[in-house]
């Protein structure tokens, strides 16, 4: 049995607009998919989706908060309107804060756990009825090295890490029978802007030789490349410089 061809497959990817989710936007164009990026942020949605068009993909993007229901509801619309259907859902979307639990409000704990588990569920649940209507499909959830083992000071985040993990091993249990394989991502920190500003220093965190947007983008492509007979259930991901055992 050959590797699954990506060419042609509908793949949304949220928090498309930087890091891990640009990254993994350009290695599925490079595998000739249609892309539906989602983010916040329309001129890096723009220039993300012009660049998937460079390197052999189709892209089309919706500007919205990840957290807000409409967003996934919209989004999924867009990759049924413009391409027929979705093939492959990414839940990257998320943000963290480096802070002690006396230190995050109850606030910031909200936007923690809405960017990171509200927008995977709400866009799970709108991807999945139009997977199990051609019995196939893919969801991705970004999860975290912090959502195996839990990490002082990043404690709202652990909690979202953690829940999203669940959710991924509940879909699994739900539908895989349907022809719906989930896969749980745990990677490790990434050389991007995630929590610059939120107790990350930028000047020093680009030499920490940890993951790169590209790293991760090749990893979820094998990852959706395996054959019918077989998924993975969890992706673990660390650099060369750090021992992720």
């Amino acid at each position: 049995m050959s590797i699954l061809s990506l060419k042609g497959k509908t793949v949304i990817i949220t928090g498309a607009s930087a890091g891990f989710g640009r990254g993994t936007a350009y290695a599925f164009a490079k595998e000739g998919a249609n892309l539906v990026l989602t983010a916040r942020r329309e001129e890096r949605l723009k220039e993300a989706a012009d660049k998937c068009k460079e390197l052999g993909g189709n892209a089309v993007y919706y500007v919205g908060d990840a957290r807000d229901e409409e967003t996934a509801i919209n989004t999924v619309k867009l990759a049924v309107d413009t391409f027929g259907g979705v093939d492959i859902l990414v839940n990257n979307a998320g943000i963290g804060r480096i802070l002690s639990i006396l230190d995050t409000s109850m606030d910031e704990y909200d936007l923690v756990m809405d960017s990171n588990v509200r927008s995977a569920y709400a866009f799970s649940k709108y991807a999945i009825p139009e997977m199990l209507k051609k019995h196939n499909g893919h969801i991705i959830i970004v999860s975290s090295v912090t959502g195996t083992i839990g990490q002082k000071n990043e404690t709202a985040y652990t909690c979202s890490k953690f829940a999203v993990r669940g959710l991924g091993q509940a879909l699994v249990d739900e539908y895989l029978d349907q022809g719906i394989k989930t896969t749980v991502f745990c990677p490790h920190a990434g050389v991007t802007e995630f929590e610059i500003g939120h107790g990350r220093d930028a000047a020093t965190w680009g030499d920490t030789g940890f993951l790169s947007p590209e790293d991760v983008g090749q990893a979820l492509v094998s990852v959706c490349q395996q054959t019918d007979n077989c998924y993975v259930a969890e992706l673990r991901l660390a650099s060369n410089n750090v021992k992720f055992l």
